[in-house]
């Protein structure tokens, strides 16, 4: 039997350097620029990952707490459970380490400021941006409440408005919170935060008063739930909300202004000149122009996966019957073929028996649908990323995938079904084997969230790409972009906390495991999440 190695020796305390004046100096894989704040573990600064020059937030323990076992025990487990965290709304952590006796961990950079900086600055945010804030903070709680992850409460350094118009909540998942409010509480915390940087309560429109009033008051007319408070913020939302400013630049509502300007001009023109032939002739030429001038590339292949064994979750043995799923994710050209008959042919026949009432009036039409297929019809960005109708549709949540399955006459895989696609029968990690390779997937190693179009160094995409230009992220049995791209709804729910499951990585995701797995609230939507399909039934030969 071999003897057990020596234990480590302790790394020495370095009170001698101290942690503000790390400025200028490198910490294992990362630069530190400046000084951004302080903490209740130590400081936290503005550094740059060297590797992939992302710019990333690194708290760094002070050297007090470094010299004491039990506090960098309790750090890095804080911030393994912050790393666990996969949501749009909160902050990403990326990883922890340790390098010249100081321990740290780097986390997702927001160019911004923080509702406490604007408070204390003096100046006011209008109703549209506090809505956002708002919404973006009370998603980000809800997730965390409602999958049971301890949490420190809410607080005005933590809830950040970031330059490009666009909030997020810090993280503050922790292994342990001896400080966890209620939820009552918690609500009550962010409509005091709110509070903070909103204008006095008298010059607020009614719904937002009311809104805010009944955030922080207690007694009956209290919200003390996340789901009546985010149904109020919805509420409010087309009042004030028109478009969300944090994804949609004015450019691209002044493009759609113009697009349904132009189509309701076309409707008017047609009933005027229907008899004329020259009108006609117009017409022909301009849909056989766009017929042969679209961008949108045939993308619908599905692809067969035998019957037989494969390695399922965490080793486990399965079978399963052959059976057909789609090469790429859904694109907006082909999801876009389903709004247009939803439009000519109302109906509810593919909704989901569970979903919401509130939800057959969008007519599965994701939100700011005309912006994002429009400019997607265009080849022009949106808030600065490019996008075409090769793009995965995106900002659909689990009823719309769902729906547009049943109207292809296919479904949504189940997750056994997802993961030997993925993985192959020997049950890989990453579609391409064990090894990981951030240059083979579409993650977050160049997500660049405070500048859009900025061009990815490592995998080529700082945010999305067409389905089918990363061909590295392609599965033992050819399905392409399964670990990276766009995270991927399935069929498969969570029993116990009553959601749809969601597979695979994305452009924001660290986690491109394809073993891993999360649940989500159905009607959540994100840039950087979409689906597939599968069939039961060999494809029609075409």
């Amino acid at each position: 039997m071999k003897p057990e190695p020596a234990p480590a020796p302790e790394p020495e305390p370095v009170a001698e350097v101290p942690v503000t004046g790390l400025v200028g100096r490198t910490l294992g894989a990362y630069q530190i620029h400046s000084q951004l704040g302080e903490g209740r573990w130590g400081t936290v600064y503005a550094a740059v990952q060297t590797a992939i020059n992302r710019p990333v937030g690194l708290k760094v323990l002070n050297p007090t707490q470094a010299a004491d076992a039990g506090a960098r025990a309790r750090f890095i487990a804080d911030a393994r459970a912050k790393a666990h965290v996969q949501h749009p709304s909160i902050l990403a952590v990326y990883e922890a380490g340790e390098a010249a006796g100081h321990f740290f961990y780097a986390h997702e950079y927001v160019e911004g400021r923080t509702m406490a900086e604007i408070k204390a600055s003096g100046e006011k945010l209008d109703e549209q941006t506090a809505l956002k804030v708002l919404r973006t903070a009370a998603d980000g709680l809800a997730y965390l409440s409602v999958h049971k992850i301890p949490h420190t409460p809410p607080e005005p350094g933590g809830v950040f408005l970031a330059a490009d118009g666009g909030a997020r909540l810090g993280n503050i998942a922790t292994q342990l919170s001896d400080q966890q409010l209620p939820v009552e509480g918690e609500i009550q915390a962010l409509g005091r935060i709110l509070l903070g940087v909103l204008p006095a309560v008298q010059g607020l429109t009614p719904g937002m008063q009311d809104l805010v009033k009944r955030m922080v008051q207690k007694g009956p007319q209290a919200i003390t739930a996340w789901g009546p408070l985010l149904q109020g913020i919805k509420a409010l939302e087309p009042k004030v909300v028109p478009v969300e400013a944090a994804k949609i630049s004015a450019q691209d509502r002044a493009a759609v202004a113009a697009v349904a300007a132009a189509q309701k001009q076309q409707k008017r023109s047609l009933y005027i000149t229907l008899a004329s032939l020259g009108g006609l002739m117009l017409v022909v030429s301009y849909l056989f122009w766009a017929k042969f001038h679209s961008n949108e590339r045939l993308l619908d292949e599905q692809v067969q996966i035998p019957a037989g064994e494969f390695i399922y979750g965490n080793g486990d043995p399965a079978t399963l019957p052959d059976f057909w799923i789609d090469k790429y994710e859904i694109t907006y050209g082909q999801y876009a073929k389903f709004v247009e008959f939803l439009k000519n042919h109302p109906t509810t026949e593919y909704d989901e028996p569970r979903q919401p009432r509130i939800k057959a009036q969008d007519m599965h039409m994701p939100k700011d649908w005309e912006i994002y297929y429009q400019r997607a019809v265009a080849g022009k960005p949106v808030h600065g990323v490019a996008i075409d109708l090769n793009s995965p549709v995106m900002v659909v949540d689990w009823w719309d995938a769902y729906a547009y399955a049943k109207w292809k006459g296919r479904e949504l895989p189940t997750e056994q079904e997802w993961e030997k696609a993925a993985r192959g029968t020997k049950g890989f990690i990453y579609p391409w084997g064990d090894d990981a390779d951030p240059k083979k997937a579409n993650s977050n190693t160049d997500y660049h969230g405070g500048d859009p179009a900025a061009k990815g160094e490592v995998d080529g995409y700082a945010f999305w790409n067409p389905v089918d230009k990363i061909k590295s992220d392609k599965s033992p049995f050819g399905v392409v972009g399964m670990a990276g791209n766009v995270s991927e709804w399935i069929a498969t729910w969570d029993d116990a906390k009553k959601h749809p499951l969601v597979k695979g990585g994305s452009f924001m995701a660290s986690d491109t495991r394809l073993d891993s797995r999360k649940d989500l609230d159905p009607s959540s939507t994100s840039e950087a999440l979409g689906f597939r399909t599968v069939s039961h039934t060999p494809p029609a030969k075409k």
